[in-house]
């Protein structure tokens, strides 16, 4: 069995982690007393209840609605850029060589006087911050809620493209674009911004087949051009689902814990990750939302080993194919391999 220690020096690579979704507890408190923000708790103990998911809830619903505990911290630039940064420096601390940290600027701009492009400003700026001080591979992907008004995405989902047409400094860093929180048989309500998103240059993964269906997964590769799948464990089992995921190469954003919490598996143990992978299904190992989960990437590896019997080849193996499958240029995906994964 490998340590912590040991799965922590693991090179890997991770698409799955909403950086508006994990903030580090100590910072959520600083951010609440620094901002003079109004948040309902009695003390410590009460917030942290409150602002972490750690146990089984009813629904990914009910998940969803913590979130707003954290989005109400991100309410300024400085507050923006600290928590990006410190996304990376978690991800560093996990053996992270390349990452895709995603975001929605809609979600952290509700009840707020906070612009877009002071949001997507700040996100940049704590990536080159991060980049700067760690050996670490950054891509963002720009996150559509389905729950929030069209008109609020379409006006964020603009601003973004707009941005990444532009000659701001690291813009290239946005490299992808995602259908997020309650899943539907048809997103096609989206479909223009799906289509302008790959004009622009950006690769589409989609949350599905979470709390879904087998048959919401092949409609978001089908009809939305997914490239990548965001969890997709609802396809285990489905014959139909399995061939066409395998058989178009769509790689699957697996998140053992997180589905655990949201009650879409109903242990760990009875997770499909590593028969999915097993069945070569094309799949990545990630933490979802680390802080507000109160677990870290390592976590998962831990899970994994534990549940599944993995070693340390068989990771490497994961992750060296999974790189493939990044919305990042490919001169940086074969730098990082050749460093990282190449033996």
């Amino acid at each position: 069995m490998l340590t912590r220690e040991a799965l922590a020096k693991l090179p890997k690579v991770e698409f799955h982690r909403h950086l508006d979704g994990s903030i580090r507890f100590e910072t959520l408190l600083d951010l609440i007393k620094i901002n003079n923000l109004s948040i309902d708790y009695k003390n410590e103990q009460e917030l942290f209840k409150k602002a972490k998911v750690t146990t089984p809830m009813i629904s990914l619903q009910a998940v969803l609605d913590s979130f707003w505990i954290s989005q109400k911290t991100l309410c300024n630039y400085e507050a923006i850029k600290r928590v990006t940064f410190e996304n990376i420096e978690d991800c560093y601390r996990d053996g992270l060589k390349l990452v895709e940290l995603r975001f929605a600027s809609v979600f952290i701009a509700q009840n707020k006087k906070l612009g877009n492009d002071e949001i997507i400003e700040a996100v940049i700026d704590g990536v080159t911050e991060g980049m700067n001080k760690y050996p670490i591979q950054v891509g963002l992907i720009h996150i559509l809620p389905r729950s929030l008004k069209m008109d609020e995405n379409i006006r964020a989902h603009n601003d973004i493209l707009r941005y990444k047409k532009s000659s701001h400094k690291n813009a290239d860093r946005l490299v992808g674009f995602d259908l997020a929180d309650s899943e539907k048989e048809d997103n096609l309500d989206y479909l223009d911004q799906i289509l302008e998103a790959k004009k622009a240059g950006l690769h589409i993964t989609i949350h599905s087949g979470e709390d879904s269906s087998a048959q919401c997964v092949v409609n978001s590769i089908n009809n939305l051009h997914a490239e990548r799948i965001g969890h997709g464990i609802k396809i285990w089992n489905d014959q139909a689902a399995m061939k066409l995921v395998k058989e178009k190469n769509i790689h699957l954003e697996v998140c053992p814990t997180s589905n655990w919490l949201t009650n879409c598996v109903p242990t760990v143990a009875a997770h499909p990750f590593a028969g999915l992978y097993q069945s070569d299904v094309s799949v990545s190992l990630n933490s979802d939302d680390p802080h507000l989960m109160g677990i870290d990437l390592v976590n998962e590896y831990e899970v994994v080993q534990k549940h599944f019997g993995w070693d340390a080849e068989t990771f490497f193996h994961m992750n060296r194919k999974a790189i493939d499958h990044s919305f990042l240029s490919p001169d940086i995906i074969q730098d990082v391999k050749k460093k990282y994964f190449s033996k």
